[in-house]
């Protein structure tokens, strides 16, 4: 199935919240609670499918969001690996995770069973 079959039939967010809840880790699971739809898929320099999600939307300029901030970046990198264990990938793809006002705050990361390790990056070490 590819990202845009994803996106489009419908169900598959729910099919990929219950096989988190059965076999993903704590930080995954979670992370993919937060998620709320697919929004779309899109291409820049990899395949990326979008989820909206119920996370805040982080105001930059205000004191101490750089914590927060980073703390909202951690959690594509969760919902990429889970991804991973759930998609069988045919190339290297991303993940964004929009906030609930539908602003790009999280990050991308690349679908990868080893993600957060990785720091979402699609590089290979």
């Amino acid at each position: 199935m590819s990202l845009a079959e994803i996106v489009t039939t419908p169900g598959t967010l729910q099919q990929f919240k219950k096989f988190v809840v059965e076999y993903g880790n704590a930080d995954q699971k979670q992370a993919v609670q937060h998620l709320t739809k697919w929004r779309g898929t899109g291409r820049k320099a990899y395949p990326a499918i979008e989820a909206d999600s119920d996370y805040p939307t982080v105001d930059y300029e205000a004191a101490g969001a750089t914590d927060e901030t980073l703390a909202l970046e951690e959690q594509p990198e969760y919902i990429a690996e889970a991804f991973a264990a759930w998609w069988q990938m045919d190339e290297t793809s991303v993940i964004q995770v929009f906030d609930r006002g539908g602003t790009y705050t999280a990050g991308t990361s690349c679908i990868r069973p080893d993600s957060v390790e990785a720091h979402g990056s699609c590089l290979h070490s």
